[in-house]
């Protein structure tokens, strides 16, 4: 697996300068994306005003909800003897046999502080829930010491950036974007693993202009209705939030995702009415479905702060949810806590989690000296009295109307790299039959089973 040493890049110092100065806090999704980007998300906030109050931005956790910080999941006598210190991100998904739980980290590196040793990219854990904290075992890949999980060209495209994983069936998904900085994302791609996730082949690819670049930036979730639902968003803190869905056989054929259209309540062929739209910019979300709810956890740029929604339906207007702030940005020369956890992103649920005791993973990055990195978990009570909802088992999610075959198109700015399998190609060919045939040409069915 490839690495990557700091010290080759350090001529960049001058625009590490003024990254760190002009790009918004928010921006600090992945660290090496954000500190080469002479780039904007549009955000009024930057690395010396991102404090509570003001400019719409939340002061505190909602009234009725108890988050407790728990600590972080990286650090020495945490994940010293993987060979990893500080990492962000930490997108999750259960997998294996009994409680374990995977786990994508963004950027990382094998130092104690950004910038300390070898640079990691996309590496993958593998972790467990005890006495109420997650415990990392192992590195996901094979071997002791974890590694970067893909293969990254050095063609001068600084790092991929994980958006999240799935597990439908025991093949684990993941997808990501290959990125040169903030706001410019070259591909988006779609890995598959079926070995637990020691080794990804590559199933999908999509360019960044498919879907006006408003599904580079995702989270799935699987559905009671056999559907794998998908919110996105683009990878620039500025945009609304959108919904997907399609069969988990299509998770890489693109030509058949559905995509729901908030102002008819249809599914149709192209990107519609975003689910979400007020009073929102759209950072790292997480979809789960969660006792018989959908729950849309996000970091909000407009507000500074995680918000969490839970809606009984996902084809709904989001807008009209009132969302429960979980973690809400504030100064760094205050004390560091859910009320106040500066320069937040990111807002991952940890596998397990209930409407009224949910775990999630926030990052945090001080960009002004680089002395804080990470991933830290979070203990949330209180959600299921917050939106009144009753935990369910077993409930079927509410039909949503069939997509018009008619409607499908629209995929001219989309290409597909299928992973070289020549007998699942033929199967392919001889099982899809007609629905292959009214894909346009420049998209290729890659088979998923």
């Amino acid at each position: 697996m490839s690495k990557k040493s700091l010290s080759p890049i350090l001529a960049t110092a001058a625009v590490v300068a003024l990254s760190a100065t002009l790009a918004p806090v928010a921006t600090a999704q992945s660290s090496m994306s954000s500190l080469f980007s002479g780039s904007s998300s549009g955000s009024s906030s930057s690395s010396g005003n991102n404090g509570g109050g003001g400019n719409g931005h939340a002061q505190e956790v909602s009234p009725g909800i108890d988050t407790t910080l728990i600590g972080d999941l990286l650090g020495p006598e945490l994940s010293e003897e993987i060979g990893l210190l500080v990492g962000d991100l930490g997108v999750m998904a259960q997998f294996g046999e009994g409680e374990e739980i995977a786990i994508i980290f963004g950027d990382s590196w094998r130092g104690n502080k950004l910038g300390n040793g070898d640079w990691i990219r996309i590496p993958g854990v593998v972790g467990v829930k005890q006495n109420g904290r997650i415990k990392i075992l192992r590195p996901l890949n094979e071997g002791d010491i974890a590694q970067e999980l893909v293969d990254i060209p050095e063609d001068g495209i600084l790092t991929v950036i994980p958006s999240d994983i799935i597990n439908i069936d025991g093949t684990l998904y993941m997808q990501g974007m290959r990125v040169r900085g903030i706001g410019n994302v070259l591909q988006t791609h779609i890995w598959r693993s079926t070995d637990n996730g020691q080794n990804w082949d590559r199933i999908g690819t999509a360019k960044p202009g498919f879907n006006s670049g408003m599904t580079n930036l995702i989270s799935w979730a699987e559905g009671p209705d056999g559907y794998i639902y998908q919110a996105s968003t683009q990878f620039q803190r500025k945009d609304d939030v959108y919904l997907q869905r399609f069969k988990p056989e299509d998770i890489a054929n693109y030509g058949k995702w559905e995509y729901f259209q908030r102002d008819t309540g249809q599914w149709t062929g192209k990107i519609g009415k975003p689910i979400l739209s007020t009073d929102v910019r759209a950072g790292e979300l997480n979809l789960r479905y969660i006792e018989g709810h959908w729950v849309l956890a996000m970091f909000n740029e407009q507000r500074m702060a995680i918000e969490v929604r839970i809606s009984r339906e996902i084809d709904t207007d989001w807008n009209a949810i009132k969302p429960a702030d979980v973690v809400v940005s504030g100064p760094w020369n205050q004390t560091q806590d859910e009320n106040n956890f500066s320069q937040l992103y990111g807002a991952y649920i940890v596998p397990g989690s209930t409407l009224g005791h949910m775990d999630l993973v926030v990052s945090q990055w001080k960009t002004s000296d680089d002395s804080r990195y990470n991933s830290t978990q979070f203990n949330v009570k209180g959600l299921d009295k917050f939106f009144g909802v009753t935990p369910q088992t077993n409930t079927m999610l509410r039909m949503a109307p069939q997509m018009d075959e008619s409607a499908r198109g629209n995929q001219d700015v989309i290409e597909v790299s299928e992973a070289p399998n020549t007998e699942l190609q033929q199967q392919s060919a001889a099982t899809q039959g007609e629905s292959v045939e009214t894909l346009p040409e420049d998209i290729t069915v890659v088979p998923l089973r």
